[in-house]
């Protein structure tokens, strides 16, 4: 099994899908004259963007930096143009991506450095490397390095500004973050290696002034950039290009302990990977992890089941897969599969054009494969010949099983502040055998809120409270999902703490859980909202995208954007609570144009894989009126989201004020919408079954079966009893402790 490699992590302040990194591997396929990034490198990145991090090849930070010919540099602003073509394109595919800093020291020829001589700690010459050249004059040739010059201190103050600039060039230029590289025989390493340093002042000698170089690079990118968007690669038992350590073990530890006072993202380990290397030991690695905060990647020659293994035995968070990325731009999704990895071909690693790096075939587009067990084949097939107790898998989203608990308002936090309890993560821990299950309703804001003692997800106290419910939902093997909300207009200036807002100043008869006069708690009128200005709109955009941040800090498995049951999001998209005359109202184009701009902004932050959405068409709670457009946008919707590949697609219906949803929508939106969909509604274990057989839906939620069933899965796989939901239930739904929340039994109980 690899589903560590699958779960989350946090980078610094970035969320990332998974656990696999695509390293740094030079390609030398950059545009000359100039060494800039281009098209082709564009696509190929972003062919791979399904990897949590990518790492670009080695960027030089200025021309002496060079050391190969047909390199890409980052110190022009030709070299940020082409960058951003890269980093654009990997974005558009949900990636994330740092640049790689590189100064090769030693490692050159003054053929590829317009004539200089190469640069290092020491004048030592790195015998018997060979270094790639193309001088306009003879055939491109492999050729010896020759003896550098020793750095002065003018030399070194120089590299660290360039270094400090070239990280401001590759922000610039679009990137996530960069690593610096210190590794593999380079310039930083041959500082760092004590014999590759042979100097005698405050830059060698001890391990301390050895490490001086990389403490003062790193320093001056952090103060640039900031730690969360910088890493740095190490390589402690490399014999690479000439660099080795006598005690790399004191050595490297030290140096995790001085990057660690940066408080940097990562660090990246690259190695040994050849046939007769020292083997890394476990001791070796735990050291660095006790040295160090941060991530820990490792990369060499790592199989799904030792990267898996690396993961869970503590010492490595992330893992890099080199080559193989190569041949394979979707290698996660092979490794999820467990299907057969394409072998790279050495001739056409270096230089060249599409052959041999953009033309490697995805598995499904392979002869062999296509349409062959792929995860939109799996999708229909699921609509039609699977069972409520089937699992169903779509792309990094997969269940045990097809029964969700739906999303439920049981107003339980902790005061002041609306924080999740321990109480809460009772009562989802119960339920956990679900396939899934969707938490009650989060506020992503202050004035998100609603309804009184409902949980957050905006402050640290909320994402703290959230992880006892994370933690022990995924201790019995459940998974989770939030509901991020914002209810617009369906709220109180007591709850929210200042006026509601909506699309539009439109207020119908409405009423709010929230306070009274007296100090408890009961239904009270809404109040008249203000129309959102765009500035509120980007802000609350913006508000959507660090939730569901929150949401994994706090250990969620994805989030469920709640744009149903007349709330914000629903009430842009209908005609009477939308009056709007600019860009977010009028047509039908114009009133999706919100969900679908917090939709992408939130699929870029943390993956589709992770991201679902709640609509209700046909549900008329909240508006004194059916909407003529409601069925035709909402398919357009469907459209504008098929292509972000969300985890699924939720449609609550049945509920409160409705109309049936027609079989013609259905067929329509199963045509428009090829991804996953969840149906909620008063169905029942027969209606759940019939939805499936007929292929409308591939999940069923069930809401309020599961609060007096905590076993609700159980119960319907195995024909027992259910405790029914009598008036009596109805009481204790909203606020109170234990009392019909927790108590209710399970069926085994019972016998």
């Amino acid at each position: 099994m690899t589903t560590q490699l699958f779960e989350p992590i946090k980078l610094g302040s970035l969320s990332l899908q998974n656990r696999i990194v695509m390293p740094p591997m030079t390609r030398s396929r950059a545009t000359q004259p100039g060494n800039t990034a281009n098209d082709l490198m564009a696509e190929y990145y972003a062919q791979r963007a399904s990897a949590g991090l990518i790492i670009s090849e080695a960027t030089q930070i200025s021309p002496m930096g060079q050391g190969y010919a047909w390199t890409p540099g980052i110190y022009t602003p030709a070299h940020i143009e082409g960058w951003k073509k890269v980093t654009t394109a990997v974005h558009k595919a949900h990636g994330v991506i740092f640049a790689q800093l590189w100064h090769v020291g030693r490692v050159t020829h003054p053929d590829n450095i317009g004539g200089q001589q190469p640069i290092s700690s020491s004048a030592i010459k790195a015998d018997g490397v060979r270094v790639f050249i193309d001088n306009g004059s003879d055939a491109p040739c492999f050729v010896e390095c020759v003896e550098p010059r020793e750095m002065t201190k003018d030399d070194i103050n120089e590299v660290i500004e360039q270094h400090r600039q070239a990280a401001l060039n590759a922000i610039e230029a679009g990137f996530d973050g960069i690593e610096l590289h210190a590794a593999n025989g380079y310039l930083i390493n041959q500082f760092i290696d004590s014999e590759a340093n042979n100097r005698t002042d405050e830059y060698g000698g001890t391990v301390e002034n050895r490490l001086r170089f990389l403490d003062e690079v790193v320093g001056a990118i952090v103060q640039a950039i900031g730690p969360d968007r910088v890493g740095v690669r190490l390589s402690p038992l490399t014999d690479l290009n000439g660099a080795v350590d006598a005690n790399p073990e004191e050595t490297y530890t030290e140096a995790a302990r001085v990057l660690n006072a940066h408080k940097i993202a990562f660090i990246h380990i690259a190695e040994v990977d050849r046939g007769d290397a020292p083997v890394m030991s476990t001791v070796f690695k735990e050291a660095l992890r006790n040295a160090f905060d941060g991530t820990m990647i490792y990369a060499a020659k790592y199989t799904a089941e030792r990267a898996t293994a690396a993961i869970r035995d503590g010492w490595a968070d992330m893992i890099g897969f080199g080559r193989p990325f190569i041949a394979n731009p979707d290698l996660p999704k092979r490794i999820m599969n467990g299907w057969e990895w394409n072998t790279h071909n050495p001739e056409t690693l270096f230089g060249g054009g599409a052959i041999g790096l953009t033309d490697y075939s995805f598995y499904e587009q392979s002869p062999q494969h296509k349409d062959t067990n792929s995860d939109h084949a799996v999708t229909r097939c699921n609509s039609s010949c699977a069972t409520l107790f089937d699992p169903i898998k779509h792309g990094h989203f997969s269940l045990d099983n097809r029964v969700a608990m739906a999303p439920m308002t049981r107003s339980r936090t902790d005061q002041p502040g609306d924080v999740p309890n321990a109480l809460m993560a009772t009562y989802y821990e119960q339920r956990a055998s679900a396939g899934l299950i969707i938490t009650e309703g989060a506020p992503i804001s202050a004035v998100a809120r609603g309804y009184s003692l409902t949980p957050g997800i905006y402050t640290k106290a909320h994402i703290d409270g959230w992880k006892l419910t994370t933690d022990a939902v995924h201790q019995k093997g459940g998974k989770v999902f939030i509901q991020l909300w914002h209810v617009g207009r369906r709220s109180h200036t007591d709850i929210a703490g200042e006026t509601p807002v909506s699309a539009s100043a439109v207020k119908d008869p409405d009423q709010v859980y929230g306070p009274l006069p007296d100090g408890s708690f009961g239904m009270v009128e809404t109040s008249t909202p203000r129309a959102m200005t765009e500035d509120d709109i980007q802000s609350t955009i913006e508000d959507f995208v660090q939730a569901a941040k929150n949401a994994m800090d706090a250990g969620f498995d994805g989030v469920e954007i709640h744009g149903a049951h007349g709330y914000l999001i629903d009430q842009f998209l209908r005609i009477h609570s939308n009056q709007r005359t600019d860009k977010y109202g009028g047509s039908q184009e114009n009133r999706m144009r919100f969900l679908v701009e917090v939709m992408q902004a939130v699929v870029d932050a943390i993956g589709g894989s992770r991201v679902a959405i709640r609509l209700s068409p046909f549900v008329t709670s909240g508006y004194p009126e059916d909407d003529p457009e409601v069925a035709e946008l909402t398919l357009k919707a469907l459209e504008a989201l098929a292509p972000m590949n969300l985890a699924y697609l939720h449609f609550s219906e049945n509920i409160s004020s409705y109309q049936a949803m027609p079989e013609s929508f259905r067929q329509r939106a199963r045509e428009v919408y090829p991804n996953p969909i969840m149906v909620a509604g008063k169905y029942t274990k027969e209606s759940g079954q019939d939805i499936l057989d007929k292929g409308y839906a591939d999940i069923v939620a069930f809401g309020q079966p599961f609060i007096t069933n905590p076993d609700f899965f159980y119960r319907i796989q195995k024909d027992i009893d259910l405790t029914p939901v009598e008036d009596s239930a109805h009481i204790t739904f909203y606020g109170g402790g234990e009392r019909g929340y927790t108590d209710y039994p399970m069926a085994e109980q019972l016998l």
